[in-house]
């Protein structure tokens, strides 16, 4: 819970102005916490390049496919380093076609929404 606290102030923190995105997620203590921020921010700016800076390998892996979903651009899967990168490309191949099918075969909850939401 707090440390759910300190994202959502951190994130508040950011949009006003008052501490640069990037600089708050790399203060923040948690791992886990710094991880989260570093994808949502990614996220918000579309630039998986931020995805780089989650240590969580597979965090970092599910960030740079819901860019790639975002954008709907497969080259955004090249920046996967696992065995993920080949699905990136299906799911992304897949909601350019609208099909929502291939959302099931991702396993990362947040990144099967964005997929869905992407398609329908």
């Amino acid at each position: 819970m707090k440390a759910r606290l300190l994202f959502i102030s951190l994130m508040l923190l950011g949009c006003c102005g008052v501490l640069s995105m990037e600089s708050m997620c790399e203060q923040s203590l948690n791992q886990e916490v710094k991880d989260k921020c570093f994808s949502a921010l990614a996220f918000q700016r579309s630039n998986s390049l931020l995805c780089s800076r989650i240590q969580n390998s597979t965090a970092r892996d599910y960030c740079v496919m819901r860019v790639a979903l975002l954008e709907l651009n497969e080259s955004e899967c090249s920046n996967i380093q696992s065995n993920l990168q080949e699905q990136c490309r299906n799911v992304v191949i897949g909601a350019m076609q609208n099909n929502s099918i291939i959302c099931m075969m991702i396993k990362d909850n947040e990144t099967a929404e964005i997929c869905r939401l992407r398609v329908s």
